[in-house]
């Protein structure tokens, strides 16, 4: 199946392939060149319902919750080898429908948190014993056991559509949960592909279910839904506030990764030769469509002209374009909406003062596609609107301090406190100041694992974690069971 085929996907749920029930489609942009994509289904609220029902027997009902851990560890070492076996043709749909470069589209990362994940299946504990007590004299025994939450609606954005679904798909899986993926309106065909991978897999029917359709109602259906035990999701504050506020009806665990406005701060000991390629770059990866991007670059001001001065010469040589081209750095924005709103930012930035010193406008030489060139804003002061917001777009404000105290207070300034980042010509300089930084995750010099450590914010950035075994836990239950010996 190719991604222009003119007969639409299906959506995949209790184990079989499905049109929408009321035969509705949509089509999806590719960003780099504006041509249509598709057509996916558009799913009514009855399609998610058929969905939630096919999780909640398969949990209630189905074997999955209670396989043997050996069999469920098999089962999701054996996705991971067809997610390994698809991967070119994985991430060629990604290209296409996020304009990602085909490094940043690489499903190396997937496989890897998805084998860890399995790995816990037989490394963590699920039961445990707790000291014997005596009590009304009776000696009495208690055991916890770690059960699955249940059935899991997953909500992944679409910057990297698979494996954000993978750092969701992974330890609910792992913990014993089925799930309702409701693809992102403009990746539904990613996650649909990735559909047909697991299908391959011996994961046993309803298990596994996912849902595409434009716009928010089947959401906000999964998300008030009863017979849904968790929501997960990835995305924008607004959106994030939303879901918590609605889950609340029926008590829901929500488990959220929401926006960053995350700080570099440069040491005044540092190389500017190793300095500045870091602080450059942020800009450029992904387009400055993550919300991990250091996307604050605090330096002192003593050394504000010439870092800034070596940030517009690096991202100058930066190419912008076709992101199947091998030596394009920079892609599109998802949408033009998004290049809009990107643009009313560069123009708040102007209108309050700050100096633009590169980029602020879309490339000339790319007349199609949803493209703007990586900007760079100095003299910035962090109570600014371009230092204060997430922009979701190749936009850097590089704001001078005066000393390392001031600079930790303007780091910590900010709604949000997921990603951070310390450059040091001594490793101990920046551990010193690690602490003293509110942020889910701290870089020194530029180290970041988005594989193997937790992701997750501080503050408005999110709740709970995702990766490795401390996403485990927000897809388990906690059961005490006490008896007499």
């Amino acid at each position: 199946m190719t991604i222009r085929a003119s007969t639409p996907w299906k959506m995949y749920i209790g184990g079989v392939w499905t049109s929408a029930s009321q035969g509705r489609t949509y089509y999806t942009i590719n960003p780099a060149t504006e041509e249509p994509l598709g057509p996916a289904p558009h799913a009514s609220i009855s399609d998610v319902h058929e969905a939630i029902a096919a999780a909640r027997s398969a949990f209630d009902d189905g074997p999955w919750p209670h396989l043997s851990l050996g069999e469920r560890y098999r089962i999701m070492h054996q996705i991971a080898s067809l997610l390994e076996q698809h991967a070119a043709a994985l991430s060629e749909v990604v290209v296409q429908e996020t304009g990602a470069t085909a490094f940043l589209a690489s499903q190396a990362g997937p496989i890897d948190i998805m084998r860890e994940a399995a790995d816990l299946v037989l490394s963590q504990p699920f039961a445990e014993s707790c000291q014997p007590v005596e009590f009304g004299g009776r000696l009495l025994q208690t055991q916890v056991l770690r059960q699955p939450v249940g059935v899991c609606g997953l909500l992944p954005t679409w910057n990297a559509p698979i494996m954000i679904a993978i750092r969701k798909i992974a330890p609910a899986l792992a913990a014993g949960c089925t799930m309702v993926v409701k693809a992102p309106p403009q990746t539904p065909l990613s996650l649909l592909k990735l559909a047909e991978i697991i299908a391959e897999s011996d994961l046993p029917p309803g298990v596994f279910n996912v849902v595409t359709g434009d716009g928010v109602e089947v959401a906000e259906e999964l998300v008030a839904h009863p017979a849904v035990d968790l929501i997960s999701f990835t995305g924008g504050l607004a959106t994030g506030k939303t879901i918590q506020a609605n889950a609340a009806e029926t008590v829901k665990r929500v488990v959220l990764e929401l926006g960053g406005k995350s700080a570099n701060i440069i040491l005044d000991d540092v190389d500017l030769d190793i300095a500045a390629p870091i602080a450059a770059l942020g800009a450029c990866f992904g387009a400055g469509q993550t919300c991990s991007m250091l996307s604050r670059v605090l330096v002192p001001e003593a050394m504000a002209a010439e870092l800034v001065e070596r940030m517009v010469a690096i991202v100058s040589s930066q190419q912008v374009g076709d992101p199947l081209d091998p030596n394009t750095v920079i892609g599109p924005l998802i949408r033009e909406e998004r290049r809009a709103a990107v643009e009313r930012y560069v123009d708040s930035g102007l209108t309050e003062g700050a100096k633009l010193v590169a980029g602020g406008r879309r490339p000339p030489h790319l007349p199609r596609g949803f493209f703007y060139e990586p900007t760079i804003f100095a003299d910035v002061r962090n109570d600014m609107t371009i230092a204060q917001e997430e922009i979701f777009g190749p936009v850097l404000a590089v704001i001078p301090y005066e000393s390392r105290d001031e600079a930790v207070r303007i780091a910590n300034e900010s709604i949000y406190g997921l990603q951070a980042n310390i450059m040091c010509r001594s490793t101990k300089d920046g551990l010193d100041l690690v602490r003293r930084i509110r942020s889910g995750a701290v870089g020194i010099n530029g180290a970041m694992d988005g594989i193997h450590a937790p992701r997750g914010g501080f503050k408005q950035s999110g709740i709970g974690r995702e990766i490795g075994k401390w996403a485990l836990d927000d897809y388990l239950e906690y059961q005490a069971v006490t008896y007499p010996l």
